[in-house]
């Protein structure tokens, strides 16, 4: 019998929390109706998570995604895709602190990985289509 992965269908809410025990399952966000703080679990090697906005539409709300710690802090990045064609460029952190990433306005088609490799840090790999690039910050 075939295995099936069942993806998270996250809520409409202002806080979300991913359960290391979906670790490699698709996360659907819908459109939200407020910003959204995204914890992500301690890192486990081999840990990861697909984000996908499953919204018809740009979200009017951001997503704030978060390690809780700057000791597990964010490493590679996204693709920057302006909305309206002007822009495409990578969208990373410093690679030593930033444990945060805003992403505003989420456009349909935004993808994002976060995924472990060291039990350590969250390794970013994906794109964003938005209006705004997305904001790497320190907690």
């Amino acid at each position: 019998m075939p295995v099936t992965h069942v993806p998270v269908t996250v809520s409409d809410a202002a806080t979300y929390t991913f359960l290391a025990d979906n670790s490699g399952l698709t996360h659907y966000v819908p459109d939200l109706t407020a910003d959204c703080t995204f914890t992500l679990p301690t890192p486990k090697a081999g840990m990861w998570f697909d984000m996908v906005y499953a919204g018809d539409a740009a979200d009017a709300q951001g997503w704030i995604i978060t390690t809780g710690s700057d000791t597990n802090y964010f490493k590679g990045g996204f693709v920057f895709l302006d909305q309206d064609g002007d822009a495409i460029a990578p969208a990373d952190g410093d690679g030593n602190s930033n444990s945060k990433v805003t992403i505003a306005t989420p456009e349909p088609g935004t993808r994002i990985r976060f995924e472990s490799a060291n039990g350590t840090n969250w390794y970013l790999s994906g794109y964003v289509l938005s209006a705004t690039a997305p904001v790497f910050a320190d907690q």
